[in-house]
């Protein structure tokens, strides 16, 4: 129960899943709109993917078993990491931004737009703390070079760290992919009702039944997998 409550707690839980929430429930969605919030999620999505290969496996305390030991594994400054600090944030708003956009309501947007600045920027500084305790000289180097909200077109000039799979894996980013692409097809459905077009509409049938059965096999997947995890964590009776 105390870890339920622990999860209740994150930034997630208690800012953006009511946000989601609230922009299904004003959205005024169209066609055009639709479309281009989905380019600017899909751009924040592959923004996350190339942060989380680099860091994904090595964040902020992932590696600290005990409090004495160090929290970090390594100082990432290649990838994105090279040219802002905190690239998986800035995927973030861009896919905030591109859902504000389908949804079509400014003051939705208003409200999203400062909760998440509030609530990445605490973030931002707790993380760049904890990078200087453990890195000294070297972050502040890297951090007085790279800005921390916009990114800068030349690159750091001592990058570190590669890309790797297991970054993506660690990270469960491939969930974030799966569920932002059920929200889509839902913003989907949810157009085409309010254009009055029939859910299996003639000539839009089959495109609307592979969008289903896509948003199920993501949804049956995603629940699959966290079935699975559970029960590779669950002791073996003795």
């Amino acid at each position: 129960m105390r870890q339920v409550f622990r999860k209740l707690r994150k930034p997630r839980f208690l800012l953006v899943y009511p946000l989601v929430g609230l922009l299904f429930a004003t959205a005024r969605i169209t066609e055009p709109a639709l479309r281009a919030g989905a380019l600017v999620v899909l751009l924040g999505e592959l923004i996350r993917l190339w942060a989380n290969g680099y860091v994904g496996h090595q964040k902020v305390n992932r590696t600290g078993k005990r409090k004495d030991e160090p929290k970090i594994g390594q100082l990432i400054t290649n990838g994105p990491y090279a040219y802002i600090r905190h690239p998986l944030y800035l995927g973030s708003l861009l896919i905030g931004t591109g859902f504000c956009i389908i949804g079509g309501r400014l003051w939705v947007a208003v409200v999203a737009l400062v909760v998440l600045l509030s609530v990445y920027r605490r973030k931002m500084m707790e993380e760049e703390l904890t990078l200087l305790h453990e890195y000294g000289n070297a972050f502040e180097q890297y951090r007085d070079t790279v800005p921390r909200y916009l990114p800068t077109w030349r690159r750091y000039a001592h990058p570190s760290g590669s890309w790797s799979w297991n970054g993506i894996v660690a990270s469960k980013e491939f969930k974030t992919v799966a569920w932002l692409a059920v929200t889509l097809i839902a913003l989907y459905f949810w157009e085409e009702y309010l254009e009055g077009q029939g859910l299996f509409a003639p000539g839009h049938r089959l495109k609307h039944v592979s969008f289903l059965v896509v948003a199920v096999a993501l949804m049956a997947g995603d629940i699959t997998f966290e079935v699975a995890r559970k029960l590779r964590r669950r002791p073996l009776p003795t």
